[in-house]
């Protein structure tokens, strides 16, 4: 994390690592207590949150593509389309059930709140 965080070069490092699954690579990004309130799930902790990507990422390959980026060195907004790809059924899907195979899209208005250079607050509202 060599980019001033907060900045446009910063968050695509975390988009980066996150979308190539580097969980040490984007739990970089994470304050030990960071609150995460997304739609799917809600956790504080960074080991929580990663523990929960890799379920996800156990059953189904995610993709995040930046739409539109705003950013501070204590908050940043973004634009996310998120694409998933089940590699087997899962029922009880914390969004609905999805079967293996299936492609799902999504647009998602996604705040974070920075402190000492880590995400400490991430809160996220699905917009189609």
């Amino acid at each position: 994390m060599s980019a001033e965080p907060g900045s446009p070069s910063w968050f695509a490092a975390y988009l980066a690592a996150f979308n190539s699954a580097d969980f040490d690579g984007f739990g970089a990004f994470y304050d030990d207590r960071v609150e995460f309130l997304g739609r799917a799930f809600q956790a504080v902790g960074k080991d929580a949150v990663l523990e929960f990507y890799r379920k996800v990422r156990a059953r189904l390959d995610e993709r995040v593509e930046l739409l539109s980026f705003v950013g501070s060195p204590t908050i940043c907004a973004a634009e996310i389309s998120t694409t998933l790809r089940a590699h087997e059924d899962w029922p009880d899907f914390p969004t609905g059930p999805l079967l293996a195979g299936v492609v799902r899209h999504s647009t998602a208005f996604v705040f974070y709140d920075i402190a000492g250079g880590r995400f400490t607050r991430i809160r996220s509202c699905r917009v189609q």
